[in-house]
Formats: C-alpha cells, structure tokens, sequence
C-alpha cells in the first residue's frame, strides 16, 4: 500500500449515494490555497485531491503543476470518472502526472449506479473514462493504478459483494471500502463476504478503520483516508 495525503480541493464532497443524503454545493479553493496546504504534507510520500470533483475546479492543471512544485512524485485523483471520457482529459492528466485514479462506484451495473449518485449516464462514462486513461498509459508507457472507492451505506451493502466482483471483471486495481456513516448489524458479515470476494477474484479489498472486520480480516484495515490500492508504481 502506498500512503497518499488527502489535499481538499474545496468544500462540499465527492460522488456518494444520493439516497443517504444530497451531495452539497461545491465551492472550489483557490490554487494558493492548495498550495499552502501541500507545502504542509511534504515529507510524505504523495498526495491525494479529494473533496468535490476535481475535475469541475476550474483551474485543476494549475492544481496538480502545484502538487509536482511542491516535490510530490505521486499524485492521485479522486473522481467519479465520467470527465475522463471527456476528449483530452485521460491523456491531459496522464501529462500532468497523475498516476493514480480513486474512482468513486455505487453499483454492480451501471444502472445501480446511476440511480445512486443521482446522474443518469454517469456509470457508462466512468467505465469509457477509465478506459480511456488506461489507454494512455499504455501509448505513453505510463505505470498506473486504479482504484475503486465504495461508498458503504445501507444502500451498498447488500451488494458489496457483487460491486467488487464487478471491479475486478473491470480490471481496477483494487477496492477501497469507506464508511459513510452507522451501519446495520449485519454490516460485518458482509463487509467480510466482500474482501473474500476480492480474494477469489483476485483484486485487494482494503476498509477504512471505522467498518466493522472480524478478527480474521483486518489486515483489510487500513488508517482512514491515507491508502491508495495497488502495488508500486
């Protein structure tokens, strides 16, 4: 696992369930901002842009020249991935230097997807954009890694077994489970069936701290918000 700080790139959050809760406006830092708040997490080993969709902030190229000023050789977004099936945008951040993509999935088929994040089209874009980056990298010869972030939420849950499996017929990289709030009592029990099914399918399922593992998973634990999936790179 490699360890990424989370840099805000404004208020508001990314993709989630829509059901649980609306998404909330987003208001975007300015690219000093962000700088000031890089310069603090050096020392480590890269960075994350987190928060509302980075691809809506205005001046994202600026954003990540600032991560590559500031001395950070790995740098990831956190999307929902449709912007990448924008023309241009999967090799522009490849150029940029983005390595590694948090891509944020709400279902085992687009349709789940789509009615969970409140935007229809959105889950046959992210599959399109995520093609198209690792397209990219494969013509530029780039090494990268895709990772999936689930939202877990009573919605999720009972088909988490079945969104990892997805994600590895997919081809990510990995999954990442994170907590979006209490959860059901059975929420262990299934929580477990999903990194089982990581294992079968041959894809690393890793959980935020706060969800529930039995004993015999927690090496699937990992510190809240830190962890990018994925070998090296």
């Amino acid at each position: 696992m490699i360890d990424l700080v989370p840099i805000a790139v404004g208020s508001g959050s990314p993709a989630g369930c829509t059901r649980c809760a609306p998404i909330p406006d987003a208001a975007y830092l300015s690219v000093s901002d962000i700088a000031a708040a890089l310069a603090a997490a050096r020392g480590t080993h890269g960075v994350a842009l987190v928060g509302p969709e980075p691809f809506s902030h205005p001046e994202l190229p600026r954003v990540i020249a600032a991560c590559r000023d500031a001395g950070f050789k790995r740098i990831a977004l956190e999307t929902d991935g449709s912007a990448l099936a924008v023309h241009g945008n999967a090799p522009g951040v490849l150029h940029a230097g983005v390595r590694h993509l948090w891509v944020r999935v709400l279902g085992a088929h687009d349709a789940a997807h789509d009615e969970r994040i409140g935007r229809p089209g959105r889950g046959a874009a992210a599959r399109a954009g995520c093609a198209a980056y690792r397209a990219a990298a494969l013509e530029m010869g780039r090494a990268v890694v895709v990772t999936a972030v689930v939202p877990v939420c009573r919605h999720t849950l009972p088909e988490l077994h079945a969104i990892v499996a997805e994600c590895g017929a997919r081809g990510f990289d990995a999954v990442r489970l994170v907590s979006t709030g209490p959860l059901s009592a059975s929420a262990e029990a299934m929580i477990e069936a999903a990194c089982d099914t990581g294992m079968v399918n041959r894809i690393w399922v890793s959980t935020d701290g706060s969800l529930p593992l039995p004993a015999s998973h927690r090496l699937h634990g990992v510190a809240d918000g830190v962890a990018s999936g994925g070998g090296q790179r």
